[in-house]
């Protein structure tokens, strides 16, 4: 069994830090709205009554990660409905006020404006380049999520086309949500293929597809193994449930490629229990040098060296 060091490299913003004094754009209470009680049905979601999440301050943090052997991790911003440019300030500044009190050990990625649809909303593409231009220098920063499939936007929109050049331009990496969703928003545009044009014309953008990609795990190998900067992240997956292609692809080689360079390990808490999970991937049946990479090493360069 594994027993070196770890880095989680995805823990779900919503629950963690402070309400702010705009509320967070990534805090929206749900259970009163129809709509999204329709979204949220198919899925196991932690919130109280009324909708207004348990919060988890940086103490907690820390301390399920000290509990759990997890030396660093990333801070999730993500932001799934439209909101202002005031909400998404305040939980910017939340995570990179984390970020730094943490004294290295919690680094974070930003989120954008959702694009507005229909045939009046007159995209401005250079909104969320400013936005993160915006944010250079913030403490901590290293990445931008986006999540296509609540967002009704596969991600060779040309929508997000500025943002990844903005990415590349600041050295940020992009996050992205690959797979079935668990509650009902439209899959198609979480199906990794898409990700094949992004990382043709973008080659210098790192891509880190988390949640897996599962039903199309297998094109999300053959996209970590064909383009060099694109990584699988295990998010939201107990490494018990892993599918079988990713555990395939992460103990050998894929027409040349070490899998285990190209996976990263996350978590998804508070939504998975952290000691599990870790439990869990400390136990999976690959070896000590496979395990390092992907619990700890491919992490450490991408995302915590001196670079990043």
């Amino acid at each position: 069994m594994y027993d070196g060091p770890i880095i989680d490299a995805f823990l779900h913003g919503p629950w963690i830090g402070d309400v702010g004094a705009v509320p967070r754009a990534d805090i929206v209470p749900w259970t009163d709205d129809p709509r999204l009680q329709r979204v949220m049905h198919t899925f196991h979601h932690p919130d109280q009554p009324g909708g207004v999440p348990p919060r988890l301050g940086l103490a907690d943090v820390l301390g399920a990660m000290d509990g759990s052997g997890v030396a660093a991790g990333i801070l999730a911003a993500k932001v799934y409905y439209p909101t202002t440019i005031d909400r998404l300030h305040s939980l910017h500044e939340e995570f990179a006020k984390l970020s730094a009190a943490s004294i290295g050990r919690l680094r974070w990625i930003a989120t954008v404006m959702p694009p507005e649809h229909g045939a009046g909303s007159y995209w401005d593409l250079m909104q969320n380049p400013r936005i993160l231009a915006a944010l250079a220098g913030a403490p901590g920063l290293v990445g931008v999520h986006i999540t296509p499939s609540p967002w009704g936007l596969a991600p060779n929109d040309r929508w997000y086309y500025p943002l990844y050049a903005k990415c590349v331009e600041l050295g940020l990496k992009l996050f992205t949500y690959v797979g079935m969703p668990g509650p009902l928003w439209p899959m198609g545009p979480n199906n990794p293929a898409h990700l094949e044009d992004v990382a043709l014309a973008f080659p210098e953008l790192v891509i880190v597809a988390h949640h897996i990609g599962d039903p199309w795990t297998d094109i999300s190998v053959r996209l970590a193994a064909r383009h060099p900067n694109f990584y699988i992240c295990t998010s939201a997956w107990s490494p018990k449930a892993y599918p079988k292609d990713l555990l395939e692809f992460m103990g050998g080689r894929w027409h040349g490629t070490r899998g285990s360079e190209k996976v990263i390990f996350a978590s998804d808490y508070p939504l998975l229990d952290l000691g599990k999970t870790i439990a869990a991937a400390r136990g999976l049946t690959l070896t000590d040098r496979d395990l390092r990479n992907i619990l700890h090493d491919n992490a450490r360069n991408l995302l915590f060296s001196p670079q990043a």
